[in-house]
């Protein structure tokens, strides 16, 4: 089977251009008025036609974007310099401090209390033992209560 190729003249291309431009014709009216395909007139609309898409707004947007991975870099580079730099620091923390920093982060540092120094056992504080504290009123949280001298 042949193909025959059908040759348009340049005045009959950019009479159906300027009536799809106008919106007179739609690509399939178009292209059933020329007895051709919709992509052959789309072909005819980029040679003749009056919007040709601005090939420049593609660049632009691809210009900024690779200025965008190009500061994303730069910052990733940064942090990873900056996290080699923290990581020597404890390192060299470690080293003096005889501890191993890492690993001691986040735990709770033990703590003396009024009871442990003197030997005496104490109840089990409302944080420890799950209870809820109740704020007192007078401001002598944690204190015990002061004597009091009886009226003579």
């Amino acid at each position: 089977m042949t193909r025959s190729f059908h040759h348009f003249s340049p005045e009959l291309k950019q009479r159906i251009v300027a009536e799809v431009e106008e919106g007179r014709l739609t690509l399939r009216e178009a292209a059933q008025d020329a007895r051709t395909t919709i992509s052959q007139v789309r072909v005819w609309l980029d040679e003749y036609g009056r919007y040709k898409p601005k090939r420049d707004i593609v660049e632009v947007v691809m210009r900024s974007e690779q200025e965008r991975i190009t500061a994303l870099e730069k910052a990733l580079a940064e942090a990873h310099l900056k996290l080699l730099v923290y990581e020597e620091l404890i390192a060299q923390a470690n080293t003096r401090f005889k501890t191993d920093i890492k690993k001691n982060c986040g735990t709770p540092r033990p703590t003396r209390s009024a009871t442990a120094t003197t030997g005496a056992t104490a109840a089990p504080s409302a944080a420890s033992s799950g209870a809820r504290a109740t704020r007192t009123t007078n401001g002598s949280a944690g204190r015990a209560p002061r004597a009091t001298r009886p009226l003579t």
